[in-house]
């Protein structure tokens, strides 16, 4: 049951609650790793395709900067490569904060069959194994492969979480043990949807909107939240038995109030570019009834008899953001590459090199010369007969094709 003088508080403290990020950890934690952070020669080690973002996802207050990510090959060679951060969206004041995702984008192909390392040094890591977290990975033969991104399904079920009967099931009641932060009522809901067999993309669960539901005892609601807020990231997986990738279930807090009320939920897939791949239309919603006793009909001066109680306002407002950060670039990146449409990106040979539309050196046969590019990110082609000054300008164009890009926010 709520009680009477923490509602009270509650709205004396609704514009501390609105700076949620002043009650969330200030230490920081790395959650998850894109490639898995395991010796490069062991059996479940993964080999990056020589086109693919690293990733990690990191908790706490953090806004990296240039000396704080270091990305070297295995002869100690810096790699130039742009850092975008990506944070979620809380729904509910002072719930855990789910993880930001950090990606270091190469600004260059890889080079196959070779080893790198990845290095951050958080500036105030919650473990002393995180003060300097270092990645070892070593990259495969060619690229990512494109056409199975186009098979991410979306996501499958949204639904509450386990029995509502249960404590610290679906409902979970006001944490008001510090009363600074204190936690509103809050609903737990899962988001169910198939990992494609990548370990090198990453998923974004979007909460798409929340439309109040009129009744006849309330027939006048507040009007639909139908801003699509990104409120968790998920790291990619692979079948590493032969049985197929299991089914993931991202875990998030919705809030209690209003009930009656219908969320919808979608699943996108993030690809080796940083985009955001798939159908945001492509929903599951929930119907979020007001609660009965339980189990119904209970005494609830019984034991394990979970009476809810009525929502209220100070238990709703809108998705809080999390903390924004500008890009950065490393070792001499450009933290404002631009990355290219879908389907606009230059094809990638299986030496590491890059064609323009997949057009090798000689393929041409006008009669051009072709031009060895060296492993240039430039994506060099063969040139025909033209003057200096338009093959000058050709090359501009090309330089406007290369290899890496900024994200799209």
């Amino acid at each position: 049951m709520i009680r009477i003088p923490m509602i009270l508080a509650a709205g004396l403290l609704l514009p501390t609650w609105a700076t949620a990020q002043e009650c969330g950890p200030t230490k920081q934690t790395i959650g998850w790793s894109q490639p898995n952070n395991v010796p490069i020669e062991d059996d479940n080690a993964i080999r990056w395709p020589t086109n693919a973002s690293v990733r990690l996802a990191y908790g706490g207050p953090w806004c990296p900067s240039e000396d704080q990510i270091s990305l070297t090959d295995e002869e100690g060679n810096e790699i130039a490569a742009q850092v975008r951060v990506k944070t979620p969206f809380k729904l509910v004041t002072n719930a855990p904060d789910a993880l930001t995702l950090l990606e270091v984008d190469p600004i260059e192909s890889l080079q196959p069959r070779t080893d790198y390392q990845l290095v951050v040094q958080p500036p105030d890591p919650a473990l002393e194994v995180n003060r300097e977290y270092q990645l070892s990975f070593r990259t495969r033969l060619g690229p990512a492969d494109d056409g199975e991104i186009n098979q991410f399904e979306g996501i499958r079920e949204a639904r509450l979480n386990d029995d509502r009967c249960v404590e610290a099931g679906a409902f979970f009641a006001l944490d008001d043990t510090n009363p600074i932060c204190p936690v509103p009522n809050r609903l737990y809901v899962s988001v169910d949807f198939q990992p494609l067999n990548r370990a090198d993309i990453a998923y974004v669960v979007y909460r798409t909107k929340s439309t109040p539901i009129a009744t006849i005892d309330n027939p006048e609601t507040e009007p639909p939240d139908l801003t699509p807020v990104a409120i968790a990231f998920e790291n990619g997986a692979r079948d590493l038995l032969g049985t197929g990738v299991p089914l993931r279930s991202s875990r998030t807090f919705v809030p209690y109030y209003p009930l009656p009320r219908r969320d919808c939920f979608a699943v996108m897939a993030i690809d080796e570019w940083g985009r955001e791949r798939g159908d945001l239309t492509n929903e599951s919603c929930i119907d979020l009834e007001l609660f009965e006793p339980c189990p119904e009909g209970c005494d609830p001066a019984v034991m394990m008899c979970q009476v809810f109680p009525e929502p209220n306002p100070f238990e709703g407002g809108p998705p809080l953001p999390g903390q924004i950060c500008d890009y950065v670039g490393i070792n001499g990146g450009d933290a404002d590459q631009e990355i290219p449409e879908i389907g606009q990106e230059p094809m990638e040979m299986s030496d590491g090199g890059l064609t323009d539309g997949g057009m090798g050196p000689g393929s041409m046969t006008d009669g051009g010369v072709g031009s060895s590019g060296g492993g240039s990110s430039s994506g060099c082609t063969s040139v025909g007969h033209h003057s200096s000054t338009a093959l000058v300008s050709v090359l501009g164009i090309l330089a406007l094709l290369r290899r890496r890009r900024i994200a799209a926010p």
